[in-house]
């Protein structure tokens, strides 16, 4: 505000005020109750030392403090010094955090709460480990430091996510901003996406939105504020609504270069999105199907399902989005990308192996015309009734032959991987697909393993073990999925982690855990072998 009363006077004017006087009352009370909020924000500082009483924390000098040395012990660090030296660094202004006074101050005032946190988690190194990246990886360290002192709950929570989830710290210290997120605690806003906004302006907007979403969800599950069991609904939901916006920024794309779109489109998933069993980083596997003449469309849908791949593939400012897989499409690779009705319909009845088959009871519509949607699911549940209904024993002994191979090409990496490994996932995917293909009953062809194991002829006994069995690798793999990724090895898990495992399932110790998932595989793989009529290993 200028300080000349005849400048001040023109500002009063053009902010609605006749009078001076009154426009400066107003303005210094505005200033009071801002300053006001201000100073209960940072008053925080002035408590950190009496919140904490964790004994020395001196990190000046060129020697360590062995009055801080023993504080950090005490806090489980096993080499103390290493962390004093990284935190002497701070202070020096050697990160972009700490390059302000400010800056420094406010990392003075965090330490003793940040400390006590990472004690608390019971993997104090790690959890130092991951917190130096994240905080490292700041372009600015003042406001994010201040809400970290502001709320020693969020600090609680950053801290407790970076020790339990190793792959979510990895985000966190790429993408710092997701902390925001934490602090709102509110659903992020939906990004409206219209013929208004560019293509690459809706790839970039819907970037923003799916990150700050997909974080949410893995924070949610991380912290058992979701379910195990139903993080999969969460994360495809998330895919689902992805698809659909980018489906249709791609179309408005290829319209506006390439004229009107020719009759109409569906996307449909298959795999685990098609089932609706997403885990954190899991891919898309995705096929493009219209309904227009293919002399004169194929070129179009192939430029559309190229658009809608770099949609949801190609890194931009603001990160990628998924990994698509195609292959499942007819004639995979060599196919077209696209695919008409009528190839569709003649590949399934006439050309499809068993294994496609099998893929196809996971085949769900995502995106695009509802008629053509409808269309396409009943050409592919005939497909499924009229091979049951011709098979001469070539099904069982096809599904057999696939299994003992994938056991060959990708053998079990242990206890802990849950899926491909005997008694895994796959194990039980492949009784219930089996079934489903023998049975030829339109209500038993169901996308969802569970639901499927359900609407299955097996008997109740069978089906109740195999749901149970499922249910709870489940729910460990998506635990496991979003702290760990694809890593399968007991050994590397926090011992947080550990416990966030059990809770998952209901399973008091660790050692119950492996016990139950070794007994549980065992179950599963000797059903699984029954009725594929696997050949005895040792």
């Amino acid at each position: 505000v200028p300080a000349g009363e005849d400048d001040r006077r023109d500002v009063a004017l053009m902010s609605g005020y006749d009078d001076l006087a009154a426009f400066d009352r107003d303005l210094q009370a505005t200033r009071r109750c801002v300053q006001a909020h201000y100073d209960r924000l940072f008053a925080h500082e002035d408590r950190a030392l009496e919140d904490h009483s964790l004994g020395n924390l001196v990190f000046t000098g060129v020697d360590d403090d062995p009055g801080t040395i023993e504080t950090l012990a005490s806090l489980g660090f096993s080499n103390p010094s290493a962390a004093i030296d990284t935190i002497r660094n701070w202070h020096r202004g050697r990160v972009p955090a700490t390059r302000t006074a400010r800056g420094r101050e406010l990392l003075t005032a965090l330490l003793p709460g940040m400390l006590a946190a990472m004690g608390k988690t019971g993997e104090a190194d790690e959890a130092f480990r991951w917190f130096s990246r994240f905080f490292e990886g700041l372009s600015s360290g003042v406001q994010t430091l201040s809400m970290l002192l502001a709320e020693q709950t969020l600090l609680d929570d950053l801290v407790s996510t970076l020790a339990l989830a190793p792959r979510l710290a990895q985000i966190l210290s790429r993408r710092p901003d997701l902390l925001e997120a934490l602090v709102s605690n509110q659903e992020p806003s939906r990004p409206v996406i219209d013929e208004h906004v560019s293509f690459d302006g809706a790839l970039d907007s819907w970037r923003r939105y799916h990150r700050e979403q997909n974080f949410l969800i893995g924070h949610r599950l991380l912290h058992g504020l979701i379910q195990a069991r139903d993080a999969g609904t969460h994360w495809s939901d998330l895919a689902d609504d992805t698809i659909r916006e980018m489906a249709a920024a791609a179309e408005r794309e290829t319209a506006n270069r390439y004229g009107p779109r020719p009759g109409s489109w569906a996307v449909f998933a298959m795999g685990k999105l098609g089932g609706r069993e997403l885990t954190a980083g899991s891919d898309l596997d995705l096929i493009v199907i219209y309904d227009a003449d293919p002399m004169e469309a194929q070129t179009w849908y192939t430029r559309f399902t190229q658009r809608l791949i770099t949609a949801l593939t190609a890194p931009t400012a603001e990160g990628d989005l998924y990994e698509v897989d195609m292959r499942l499409r007819p004639s995979g690779g060599a196919g077209p990308v696209a695919v008409s009705v009528p190839a569709f319909e003649r590949y399934q009845n006439k050309d499809a192996w068993t294994w496609e088959h099998m893929a196809l009871t996971r085949l769900r519509p995502v995106a695009g015309d509802e008629a053509l949607s409808h269309q396409i699911m009943t050409i592919a549940c005939e497909a499924i009734v009229s091979r049951a209904a011709k098979d001469d024993g070539t099904i069982a002994r096809d599904v057999s032959d696939m299994r003992q191979r994938l056991y060959r090409e990708k053998p079990g990496k242990g206890l802990w991987d849950l899926k491909t490994a005997e008694g895994g996932l796959v194990d039980a995917e492949f009784v219930v697909q089996q079934d489903m293909l023998l049975s030829g009953k339109p209500e038993a062809i169901r996308a969802n393993t569970r639901e499927a194991i359900a609407h299955s002829t097996l008997p109740d006994a069978e089906r109740s073990m195999l749901i149970e069995g499922v249910t709870f690798l489940q729910s460990l793999q998506q635990v496991h999925r979003l702290a760990l990724g694809s890593d399968v090895q007991a050994g590397v898990m926090p011992e947080g982690l550990k416990d966030r495992l059990c809770r998952s399932v209901g399973v008091d110790s660790f050692a119950a855990l492996e016990a139950e998932i070794s007994s549980l595989k065992s179950r599963v793989h000797a059903l699984c072998a029954e009725k594929l009529h696997l050949p005895a290993t040792d």
